[in-house]
């Protein structure tokens, strides 16, 4: 499987979120930060895709306010709780 590395603009191109609201997930916990290359600049994989993905659907499709996206994240992370929970 190949892997994907983007810097922060192409996230931002390649999902349709903004840059600002890559940046509030982060600041969320929402979506865990890239891997640092320097100071100011990161590189990002395919989980970050993924995981912008899902917010910007739950987000959008969904409804659901960021505190509820929260909890959604943290079931799915969860090892103890059931999906359906």
């Amino acid at each position: 499987m190949t892997r994907v590395v983007v810097r922060i603009s192409e996230l931002s191109l390649g999902t349709g979120v903004s840059i600002a609201t890559i940046k509030y997930y982060q600041r969320e916990g929402l979506l865990p930060a890239g891997v640092a290359t320097a100071l100011r600049q990161a590189d990002y994989g395919d989980a970050h895709v993924h995981r912008v993905r899902l917010i910007r659907t739950l987000r959008e499709v969904g409804g659901l306010e960021i505190e509820r996206v929260r909890r959604v994240i943290e079931a799915i992370e969860a090892d103890d709780v059931s999906r359906h929970e």
